[in-house]
């Protein structure tokens, strides 16, 4: 979204095919019409009202949505599945967030009628989300009493601080839910146990381990399993303090929630919008939102960006040869090198998607947190899982 001041002017909705990796479909919402704020001064005037007839008759009116900004996302994408059947195509599958409405309005307004089904999908990367978010809330909203030796409550203690729901404990707990889904994204059942696996790793005390579902073998990720493969638990001792009780109690009904069969079941498969994040990246690195804009220049943009996401830096060298602007071997030898640049800088960011790279990158980050903003109701976790 673009924004100028506080009011969200423009939106870039996308559609990417998930195994080509290209755009199929942009389209650019807007709430703002330079025109129509020129002519705001004459604004319920007979003079304003001929005059907005015509522009809006004749299609120079800019702005096409209208309503709250966070309804353009759901607007566009109603309006490419619906145009999608031009083209002689039907979209089954909806890869989404999960934090929005759009699924929903989607469904609501049946793009291809009563008897096709559009499955949903979830992005493992947002579901992820989730549990970090779930679990920084419950540490503000949560409060658990202390009592004295004669049962006297005393204070009332957060479930934050040493040893209990530290920011880095947070941020494990994510990235091992992320995981557990990822690494078993063939089974839901698989997942689970993977999900609950991590509770009660971090459960386990030396006399109460609890490890049976993580997994066992010398290579396990679990130091008691790859004690037992060993042969060595008479002296194997926890390396780390398990959470008390009252951060146990408090963080299941997360886990509960967040490992329920019909959330698992859109995971299936590991999906992602890594792409429709590096596409949107690409708008707002030649339209950025920091500069106030038109339609008209998010609109170019938007294409833009979708050719070169599709095609490389060549397609700019076409946008020339159609303008009639001549090209030489010095434009062809740039294009060339910045999609090898390119290239290189996507598998280096695929080399740093490994296990130990997440959780490092994750653990510098951890003063970083995002904090979601519960004032729009069109967009927020989970808001969509309904459906």
């Amino acid at each position: 979204m673009e924004k100028k001041g506080y009011s969200f002017l423009f939106g870039v909705t996308s559609l990417i095919g998930y195994f080509t990796g290209k755009v199929l479909d942009i389209l650019v919402k807007s709430s703002y019409c330079h025109e129509c704020k020129i002519w705001e001064h004459k604004l319920n005037s007979a003079e304003y009202e001929e005059w907005h007839e015509a522009h809006v008759d004749t299609g120079n009116c800019q702005a096409n949505h209208t309503g709250a900004f966070g309804n353009m996302e759901v607007e566009a994408i109603k309006t490419m599945f619906q145009r999608s059947v031009n083209n002689g195509v039907r979209y089954r599958n909806y890869i989404g967030d999960g934090d929005s409405k759009a699924y929903s309005g989607l469904v609501n307004s049946k793009p291809y009628g009563d008897d096709f089904s559009i499955v949903k999908k979830e992005c493992v990367g947002h579901v992820q989300k989730r549990m970090g978010t779930r679990l920084r809330e419950i540490v503000k909203k949560t409060v658990v009493d202390t009592e004295t030796k004669a049962g006297k409550k005393i204070k009332r203690k957060s479930l934050s601080g040493k040893g209990k729901l530290t920011a880095k404990i947070i941020e494990k707990l994510t990235v091992y839910y992320g995981l557990a889904i990822r690494r078993h994204s063939d089974s839901v059942e698989n997942m689970k146990n993977a999900i609950w696996a991590t509770f009660f790793h971090y459960s386990s005390t030396d006399e109460n381990p609890q490890h049976e579902k993580c997994p066992n073998g010398a290579d396990s990720w679990c130091e008691w399993q790859k004690a037992a493969a060993a042969n060595a638990l008479d002296s194997f001792k926890h390396t780390y303090c398990a959470l008390p009780k009252d951060v146990l109690d408090a963080i299941k009904p997360i886990y509960e929630d967040l490992s329920k069969d019909a959330l698992l079941e859109r995971c299936v498969g590991g999906f992602t919008q890594n792409n429709n994040e590096s596409l949107n990246q690409l708008i707002w690195k030649i339209s950025p939102k920091h500069l106030s804009g038109t339609f008209v220049v998010v609109e170019i943009a938007a294409y833009v960006a979708a050719s070169v996401f599709n095609e490389g830096s060549f397609a700019l060298l076409t946008f020339m040869q159609d303008m009639e602007i001549s090209c030489g071997s010095s434009a062809h030898d740039w294009a060339r090198s910045t999609d090898s640049i390119r290239i290189s800088r996507a598998e280096q960011e695929a080399e740093r998607q490994t296990k130990e790279g997440r959780i490092l990158r994750r653990q510098e980050q951890k003063d970083a947190l995002d904090i979601i903003d519960d004032s729009n109701s069109l967009y927020g976790p989970g808001i969509d899982d309904s459906v």
